[in-house]
């Protein structure tokens, strides 16, 4: 009896702190300054068919400005390289992975990262898991995946990190961060808009698929549960942000995840028109109808459909067109290390 209350109080908490801010604003915080840049970048290139064709269509359309790929899927790579070819000024960057297929390395050099059947751990099966993994294999694995892109003579533009959880960890973001360094690159936020504006980018569906996985997480391993929670409080995403000003490591100013879940026109307007000033990157999730027999393991199918949703809306001319009203000037992650460099 005691350790059930001890759970659902633990989930409580959790809950709380995994997905609210210490900060209530209103919406008088948010400036409508000019100087607003946003990166438009689409991610899981590689996952599946599906995914690879909306990104390419997207590309084709000109409504994205880099692309994430999981490149631990190397058969995709060919086409990601005629993608980079055809628009150059896309950037293309590593989106680091340890959830979702099979590693780039052999499972005998990194079994801390695998299951029995050679496969990454899921989402669901990493939390439990993260003081067992070996930060040693982990950067072997990472960097395997950084070097798989420059097989193919793609240049490296940025790092981000699927399901955020490299970013989550402290542990895990010390390697990132490592990685960023040695290969020169910019990396994403670790800063949500959702987290620093809670009430101007709020109620979304991301938020939700969150709480279902802190919930499976507490409700099994109420213990582990509660070592994670400090991580996912927003002082701790600030020390990073500092961490990587401090390392010299460029990066955007915000993460818009507020998209995911939620793909219609009235959402993408609110998003547009609450834009912090500074650079916000929005993290885009398309596919077309496509679909094949197998998916590899940890890879959210249930979403397939609002991808379809999230590919319509950004290829409207008129959001685009409205964006361009706002003053809100579309740049690459390039763009920023130039800056930093100006």
């Amino acid at each position: 009896m005691k350790v059930k209350y001890l759970t659902n109080c633990l989930f409580s908490i959790f809950l709380v702190s995994a997905c609210t801010s210490v900060r209530n604003p209103s919406s008088s915080d948010i400036s409508y300054n000019p100087d607003r840049f946003l990166i438009l970048t689409a991610d899981d290139f590689g996952a599946s068919k599906n995914i690879n064709e909306g990104i390419e269509l997207a590309a084709n359309e000109n409504v994205i400005t880099a692309i994430s790929a999981l490149t631990n899927f190397s058969e995709s790579l060919p086409d990601l390289k005629r993608i980079a070819e055809n628009h150059p000024h896309i950037g293309i960057g590593v989106h680091l992975n340890i959830t979702t297929g099979r590693p780039v390395l052999g499972a005998e050099q990194i079994p801390s990262l695998v299951n029995n059947a050679g496969d990454f751990h899921t989402i669901d099966e990493i939390l439990s898991k993260t003081k067992t993994i070996s930060l040693d294999e982990l950067r072997k694995e990472l960097r395997a995946q950084i070097t798989e892109l420059t097989k193919y003579n793609i240049k490296l533009d940025h790092l981000s990190d699927q399901y955020g959880i490299l970013s989550l960890y402290s542990p895990f973001f010390e390697v990132m961060t490592e990685l960023a360094k040695e290969f020169n690159a910019p990396v994403r936020a670790p800063i949500s808009a959702s987290t620093k504006h809670p009430n101007i980018f709020k109620g979304t569906r991301v938020n939700k698929f969150r709480r279902q996985i802190v919930s499976r997480f507490a409700f099994s391993h109420p213990f582990k549960a509660l070592r994670l929670l400090k991580y996912t409080r927003i002082h701790e995403m600030e020390k990073k942000a500092k961490k990587l000003n401090d390392l010299g490591v460029p990066h955007p100013d915000l993460l818009i995840v507020s998209f995911w879940g939620d793909p219609t026109t009235d959402n993408f307007l609110h998003i547009m028109e609450h834009l912090p000033k500074g650079i916000s990157e929005i993290i885009l999730h398309i596919g077309t109808q496509t679909r094949q027999v197998d998916y590899p393991s940890g890879l959210d199918v249930d979403y397939f459909k609002h991808r379809e949703y999230e590919l319509a809306t950004i290829t409207n001319e008129y959001l685009r067109t409205h964006m361009n009203h706002l003053n809100i000037k579309t740049i690459g992650y390039s763009e920023i290390v130039k800056n930093r460099h100006e």
